[in-house]
C-alpha cells in the first residue's frame, strides 16, 4: 500500500477533514487511484469512451470544476506516490457532494450539496469495459507521450511495473464487476444504486457472489448539510454504528481496501467531525414574501416538524432542532424499491465484513429517514430517487404528478417552481431532447412518484405558504 503525505497520520480536526472530504478522499492510490500518464494516455486511447480532455471527460459524465482546483474537474486529485514520485489520480466526496448551480446572479459552486448531474454509473462502467479491454502494448506508449506533454514525472524505471501492477489488477476487477456494472450504467444523472455498489464492493473485496435484487434502489445523492443533526446517514437508516466508520463507507464502494482503512481510521475521525461541523450561507437567491412565509412557518411547525423538525435563525445560518427518525414505508407511500434492495444476503454480507464487526450493524427499517430540510431551496430534485423535480411537483396530489417529464440538469436554476427546470413529456421524447436533458419515467423500477402526500392535504392557502416558508431555510 502507498503512504502519499497527505495521509499520514496527522492531527484529527476539522480542517483535516475537509480537506479528506473536498480534496483528498479515502483510500491508497495502488487501490483508489490510476497514474496520471496512464488516466491521460486513457483519454487519448478511448476518447469516445471517456471524453478526449478533462473538460469533455466533466461534461461526458456530470463532474464540476471547483476554482480552486482548476487543473481536474472536482472530486478527482493528483496524490504524489512517495514510492515512485509518480502522481495518481484520486476520487474524493466532491466527486458526487458538490455542484454549480446556475442562478441569474452566475454559477455557483456548492460544496456538500448532491450532484443532480453526475453520471458516476456511467463513469464506473465506461471504466470496467475498458477494463476488459486496455493491455500494455497499447497504453504504455501514450502514457510516455502524455506524461511530456502534461509535464508530468513518468520515471523510465517504474513505467512498465507500474502499467502491468495497474492492468492486472483493473482486469480482475473489471471480470468481477463488468455484469454489475452494465446493469447500472444508465442511471440517470445525480442517482446511484447505493446498495448494488456495496454487493459488487463485497464481491471484489470478500469474495462474496451476491445477486443484485429485483428491482434497483436507485437513490439520490444525499446534500450533507443535514448529517450533523443525524445519527445515520442513509436514506433508510439502516447502517448504524461508529459515524466515523459510516462516514468513510462510499470509499469502500469506490475501491477502498479495507485494510487501508484500518491503518488510516484517523480519515474517518477527521472527516466525521467536519460533517458535524459543516455550515455554508446559502440563502435563498430570489424574492421572498416575508409575510406569508411567516404564516408558512407557523403551518409547518404544526404540521410537518414532526418529521422534518423546527429551524431557527436568519436566512443562510439556519439551526435545526430535530430527532432522527424513520417514518414508516405504510405512511409516507413512497416508492419501496430502495428498502426492498437491502435483501437479506446483503444484510448478513454486511454485517461478516471483520474490520466493521463491532463498529458498525446493518439491518432493514422498512421506511425511510425525512431529511433536514436547511438549504432545501437548492436540493432539487427532490425525494429520495429525486423523483420530484421541483417543490411545487412535492405540492401536487400524488395522482396529480407527472408521471414522465424532461428535465433541464445544465439549465438555469428555476427559482419560480423552486428546484430542477422540467417540462412535460411522454417517453419517447429521447428522440427530442436538448443537450443535458433527459427522461423521468415513473413506471421504471424504483422510480415511482407517488407518496408523501402531506402537502397536498393542506389547503391551498396554507400550502403556499409553507412553500414560500421553505425558501428561508
Amino acid at each position: 500500500m502507498s503512504e502519499p503525505e497527505e495521509y499520514r497520520d496527522r492531527p484529527i480536526s476539522i480542517a483535516a477533514g475537509r480537506d479528506y472530504f473536498a480534496r483528498f478522499g479515502v483510500g491508497d492510490p495502488y487501490a483508489t487511484g490510476i497514474a496520471y500518464p496512464i488516466f491521460l494516455a486513457l483519454m487519448r486511447a478511448y476518447p469516445n469512451e471517456l471524453g478526449r480532455d478533462w473538460s469533455d471527460f466533466a461534461k461526458k459524465f456530470g463532474f464540476v470544476f471547483d476554482g480552486d482546483q482548476p487543473k481536474v474537474p472536482a472530486g478527482f486529485h493528483l496524490t504524489t506516490d512517495p514510492y515512485t514520485n509518480v502522481e495518481f489520480v484520486v476520487m474524493s466526496c466532491h466527486l458526487c457532494h458538490s455542484a454549480t448551480i446556475k442562478l441569474p446572479s452566475g454559477d455557483l459552486f456548492v460544496s456538500g450539496i448532491g450532484s443532480t448531474r453526475v453520471r458516476v454509473h456511467a463513469y464506473d462502467a465506461a471504466m470496467t469495459r475498458i477494463g476488459l479491454d486496455v493491455t500494455a502494448e497499447k497504453i504504455a506508449p501514450l502514457a510516455e507521450r502524455a506524461a511530456i506533454d502534461a509535464g508530468a514525472k513518468w520515471p523510465e524505471a517504474w513505467r512498465k511495473p507500474i502499467v502491468d501492477a495497474t492492468l492486472r489488477e483493473w482486469k480482475r476487477r473489471a471480470e468481477i464487476r463488468s455484469g454489475g456494472t452494465k446493469k447500472l450504467e444508465r442511471a440517470m444523472p445525480g442517482r446511484v444504486a447505493t446498495i448494488e455498489s456495496f454487493m459488487m464492493a463485497l464481491d471484489t473485496h470478500a469474495g462474496t457472489h451476491l445477486a443484485f435484487p429485483e428491482r434497483t434502489g436507485w437513490a439520490k445523492v444525499p446534500d450533507v448539510r443535514g448529517f450533523r443533526y443525524r445519527e445515520t446517514l442513509s436514506w433508510d437508516g439502516s447502517a448504524t454504528g461508529a459515524p466515523s466508520v459510516l462516514v468513510a463507507e462510499a470509499d469502500f464502494a469506490f475501491g477502498a481496501r479495507p485494510a487501508w482503512y484500518d491503518a488510516h481510521r484517523h480519515i474517518g475521525t477527521s472527516m466525521f467531525l467536519f460533517l458535524r461541523a459543516f455550515e455554508r450561507k446559502l440563502p435563498f437567491p430570489g424574492a421572498i414574501d416575508r409575510d406569508l412565509a411567516a404564516r408558512g412557518r407557523g403551518v409547518f411547525d404544526a404540521k410537518c416538524a414532526t418529521c422534518h423538525g423546527t429551524y431557527s435563525g436568519e436566512a443562510g445560518r439556519q439551526r435545526a432542532v430535530y430527532e432522527e427518525r424513520v417514518v414508516p414505508i405504510a405512511t409516507i407511500g413512497t416508492d419501496d424499491a430502495r428498502l426492498r434492495a437491502l435483501t437479506p444476503e446483503i444484510v448478513a454480507a454486511a454485517n461478516a465484513i471483520p474490520i466493521t464487526r463491532g463498529l458498525t450493524h446493518v439491518a432493514p427499517t422498512n421506511g425511510y429517514v425525512p431529511p433536514v430540510l436547511i438549504d432545501v431551496w437548492a436540493r432539487g430534485l427532490y425525494g429520495h430517487a429525486g423523483q420530484w423535480p421541483s417543490l411545487d411537483v412535492l405540492a401536487m396530489r400524488p395522482e396529480d404528478r407527472p408521471r414522465t417529464f424532461v428535465v433541464a440538469s445544465d439549465a438555469p436554476y428555476d427559482l419560480e417552481r423552486v428546484g430542477s427546470r422540467w417540462r412535460s413529456a411522454s417517453p419517447m421524447d429521447d428522440a427530442t431532447l436538448a443537450p443535458g436533458e433527459y427522461v423521468y419515467d415513473a413506471s421504471s423500477p424504483g422510480c415511482g412518484v407517488g407518496g408523501h402526500p402531506f402537502l397536498s392535504d393542506l389547503p391551498a392557502a396554507d400550502r403556499r405558504a409553507v412553500l414560500e416558508y421553505a425558501k428561508t431555510l
